[in-house]
């Protein structure tokens, strides 16, 4: 299946989602955001990826919203979009299978909102990074005044999304908005590698440690306990427990199915 504003492809049981529209610099327009909810329907049926990355080229990873569609946008049909791109970076952030953000190049307003909603942000030492909206006379919208604080603190937070200043991967990586910096030359490889990693780790246990992270975020430490010890009992009745544990009194590696 084709689309025109992204490359979806498939090595091994890795998803890779490229953003495809250099002549805007992977900006985001209503008709990428439906086919980025299409994929997710691939992506959420196929049994065999087991992680997913997103990824842009070495020059944009995105600039986030097309400010030539926006701005002739009134309040309902901008409504419409944020609406649109909250549903695809909640159903990116609840996945059941691990993502990574590879970001090279520029990743501003939306697009590093979009890079956020992933597990693993890896990004190349050209990567820029950036809340440039309040120039404009408006504020990161797609997610961003909630998640970032999550990120990198409310302090932090404040000073990216006021100054609206952009800032570069070394400092990305000081204030933990990416979990790790490499080179350029080397960010496909270091991603992948990444990537497949992800891939071979037991599905339903992913799956459930994704649910209990985001739930840590909003539940009273007591609650959250009780529903991290009744998810981690239901993995004893998984053929995924019993094989890592054999796997592991064998001294092998485990071959986990997602049963």
């Amino acid at each position: 299946m084709a689309w025109k504003n992204i490359i979806y492809s498939q090595d091994e049981a890795v998803a890779i989602v490229q953003f495809n529209r250099p002549q805007a610099m992977n900006a985001f327009n209503m008709e990428m955001l439906d086919e980025l909810d299409e994929i997710m329907n691939v992506v959420t049926a196929d049994d065999t990826v087991r992680a997913v990355v997103l990824k842009g080229n070495n020059d944009y990873f995105s600039v986030g919203a097309d400010v030539r569609d926006f701005v002739d946008y009134g309040p309902l049909e901008v409504r419409e979009y944020i609406e649109k791109a909250h549903q695809i970076g909640y159903r990116l952030f609840s996945l059941p299978k691990p993502t990574i953000a590879s970001i090279a190049g520029f990743a501003l307003g939306g697009g590093c909102e979009m890079a956020m909603t992933c597990d693993l942000r890896i990004a190349a030492d050209n990567a820029k990074f950036g809340f440039p909206e309040i120039n404009l006379g408006i504020f990161p919208a797609g997610g961003g005044t909630q998640r970032l604080a999550r990120l990198v603190g409310c302090s932090r937070a404040r000073e990216l999304i006021l100054t609206g200043d952009i800032i570069d991967a070394n400092l990305a990586q000081q204030y933990a908005l990416v979990t790790k910096t490499v080179p350029l030359a080397e960010l496909e490889e270091t991603t992948m590698k990444m990537a497949r990693r992800l891939s071979r780790k037991p599905p339903l246990a992913v799956q459930m440690v994704k649910e209990l992270l985001d739930l840590s975020q909003h539940l009273d430490p007591y609650v959250g306990t009780k529903l991290e010890r009744e998810k981690f009992a239901v993995l004893f009745a998984t053929q995924d427990k019993t094989e890592g544990m054999k796997a592991f009194l064998e001294g092998r590696k485990p071959n986990f199915t997602g049963k």
